[in-house]
């Protein structure tokens, strides 16, 4: 990576490449460019654990790749499996075990990008802010393929400077740096002890540097755990569901990000913040064919074949060499943001637009002429997570809801409330703004109020609305607004359930809302008069992933979830009397893939499309029958997304897939009514 000043990008000129956008049935790809993906970790195997399957495609897809690793994740410093003789008679040696361990992150990068482990890499010192160096690695035979390591302590060593401390502790103001070591082999030549700012700057300087269009980031506001018999610990920290390291990271990664987006206004960064250990409290989200790649590169990274080596300190990490994952901290792959699937919709004046988060702040597309959607503009307000809900209101404009993440190094000042706007159907947005709708654990200590979920809003009639929410008891809460104000939040019930909500209004006063809960699928019923709710579980088994439910205008509703350990897209339905009955179930089958599913009933075609993000990060679409039968083929639309789709009809009754790319672009995929093709339209900027 250059670091001469002013220089905008890396020169990524050579290196594999793969074709762009393709071509589907009848119709032509327009790319608004290749996307740019930037990863930054708390350890050397985060992303092999929480980000695959998804990592790899988007490698493969990606003009340039450029993962920040921030530790050297020295451990004990003994490479071998805990609890063993091996272990037991090790060596400690903290800067070879390090060194192993970027050695084994390099051997999986090549294979997951060349098929081959073993291929050349070029290492190089990159200078950050303050004159800090930090170790790059460059594919030779793919350099747009780049890892940088910041080489920072995890635990403290002996010779630390004064008023040193550990990573979370740099955050939070308590210590005043944090000291780098040199790992065995690294070109670094001098050490550095990074202050906060001084690492959040660098973290903007890489940003700067790199420009990705596509930024991963560990989970910044993990879920409290209940750590009993029931519940081991394992790495967790605390009462939370990960380790503390990966959510500082991710407080780190958002920090540095916002910044950017700041001084980048209108960039068309999409970010991304994926579970961590989090992972293995819930039912695998992915297919056996994902897990088991995810075990390839997993086990490359731990050195499992153990691979005679010239290298002292060894070609990987040999503490997970034996893990499998099936069950264990990378079974699944979970965004802490699962994306809304109502972020398009028709206008009062009959014309679609879509909404999404990109850079912090809200794009939106309008459809101009008749079936076409113009080039998004921004919406103002920032410092928004990757997600948005959207609702039309009666005169022809919109109601956004969206959550603001305001962060600190104090714990008691971070801020997660939620937002609405009203957007004018003038277009005139110079005058917009948004309004507070706070937060639903606002009285509670303030490390709950990080644990808000993301909104999901329905109309009921007569101008008002409801808006939930899942709270910190990870519970439901609501609020109403009855036309002219607000009422206050309140906690409708329920326990144990995912993020990720879905609702449909049943009739002017009745809305049924559903999650993903531990034991099933969790569902409210929600009356608007007097906000009381009705919770129950739907006898079903727990889902591995935000269910989704879908109105069909004979009255029935049908629901649409993933399979646990398959993640085969299932549906059921309601009975004659309007009863959920899971011996409705079908399975669907699929492509497998994390987050929710999108769907809606098109009355043109008489079926229901269903799109999902799939193994591939990329969309497979299909349509269903009433009665819950696949009427066709899955399809593939190769084009790796961000977040979650939607599916919505343009003003000429077209059933649309909507998505937003890695590249920031809005893809909008046309199908035919017959129910048997798929045609790719265009990527929008």
């Amino acid at each position: 990576m250059s670091d001469q000043p002013g220089r905008a990008r890396p020169p990524f000129a050579h290196g594999r490449r793969i074709a762009g956008p393709s071509t589907g049935p009848g119709g032509r790809a327009t790319s608004v460019g290749r996307p740019r993906s930037m990863a930054i970790i708390a350890h050397q195997d985060d992303d092999l654990y929480f980000l695959n399957p998804l990592l790899v495609s988007q490698l493969h897809s990606s003009e340039a790749h450029l993962t920040v690793c921030l530790t050297v994740g020295e451990a004990d410093g003994r490479n071998a499996p805990g609890g063993t003789p091996e272990h037991a008679s090790a060596p400690v040696g903290f800067q070879a075990f390090a060194a192993a361990r970027f050695n084994g992150l390099r051997r999986a990068y090549a294979d997951m990008v060349l098929g081959d482990r073993e291929a050349k890499w070029r290492r190089e010192v990159t200078t950050l802010a303050g004159g800090a160096e930090a170790d790059l690695s460059i594919m030779v035979d793919a350099p747009h393929i780049q890892l940088v390591s910041l080489n920072l302590w995890c635990a403290l060593p002996p010779n630390a400077p004064p008023g040193a401390g550990m990573l979370p502790e740099l955050w939070t103001g308590q210590a005043e740096c944090t000291p780098t070591m040199l790992p065995l082999g690294s070109p670094v030549t001098s050490t550095h002890s990074y202050s906060r700012e001084n690492l959040i700057e660098s973290l903007v300087l890489l940003l700067r540097r790199f420009e990705p269009t596509l930024l991963w980031t560990m989970d910044p506001d993990p879920d409290l755990q209940v750590h009993d018999r029931a519940n081991p610990r394992y790495a967790d920290s605390g009462d939370y569901s990960d380790h503390v390291f990966h959510t500082v990271t991710g407080l780190f990664a958002h920090e540095a990000a916002t910044r950017r987006f700041v001084e980048q206004r209108g960039c068309r960064t999409s970010v991304e913040a994926f579970r961590g250990y989090y992972v293995r409290r819930w039912p695998s989200n992915l297919s056996p064919e994902a897990r088991a790649g995810k075990q390839r590169y997993k086990d490359v990274y731990g050195w499992a074949d153990r691979r005679p080596s010239d290298d002292p300190a060894g070609l990987g990490d040999r503490k997970v060499s034996g893990d499998l994952i099936g069950a264990g901290n990378a079974s699944g792959t979970t965004l802490r943001y699962p994306g809304s699937r109502s972020w398009a919709g028709l206008a009062a004046d009959g014309r679609l637009s879509a909404f999404a988060v990109r850079g912090g702040q809200v794009v939106h597309w309008g459809e101009g002429r008749p079936g076409e959607l113009t080039r998004g503009r921004l919406v103002p307000g920032r410092k928004l997570l990757p997600h948005v809900d959207v609702l039309p209101t009666a005169d022809g404009g919109w109601r956004l809801f969206a959550v603001r993440q305001r962060l600190t190094a104090d714990p008691e000042e971070h801020g997660r409330d939620l937002w609405t706007v009203l957007l004018p159907s003038s277009g005139d947005y110079r005058k917009v703004r948004w309004e507070s709708l706070g937060n639903p654990d606002a009285h509670s200590a303030p490390a709950q109020r990080r644990h808000i979920g993301m909104p999901q809003a329905v109309s009921v009639s007569d101008g008002r609305l409801l808006v939930f929410a899942r709270n910190a008891g990870k519970g439901l809460s609501a609020r109403l607004y009855d036309g002219s104000i607000w009422t206050s939040w309140k906690d409708l019930g329920g326990q144990d359930v995912q993020d990720g909500l879905t609702a449909v209004a049943l009739d002017n006063e009745s809305v049924e809302v559903f999650a993903a809960g531990r034991q099933g699928v969790a569902r409210w019923l929600v009356s608007a008069a007097g906000l009381t709710a009705e919770f129950s579980m739907l006898p079903t088994e727990a889902p591995a992933g935000p269910p989704t439910v879908v109105q069909i205008p004979d009255g029935s509703r049908m629901l649409f979830c993933r399979c646990r350990d398959s993640a085969s897209g299932v549906s059921f339905r309601t009975d004659d009397g309007q009863v959920w009955d899971p011996s409705s179930l079908v399975d669907l089958g699929g492509h497998g893939g994390p987050g929710p599913i999108a769907a809606r009933y098109v009355p043109d075609a008489g079926g229901v499309l269903v799109a999902v993000r799939d193994d591939a990060s990329a969309t497979s679409l299909t349509w269903v029958r009433p009665d819950g039968r696949v009427a066709g083929p899955w399809f593939r639309e190769p084009t790796t997304i961000a977040g979650s789709h939607t599916v919505a009809v343009d003003s000429t009754g077209r059933p649309l897939v909507l998505a937003i790319t890695a590249s920031g672009g809005l893809l909008t995929m046309s199908t035919g009514r017959s129910m048997s093709s798929v045609t790719l339209m265009k990527e929008v900027p």
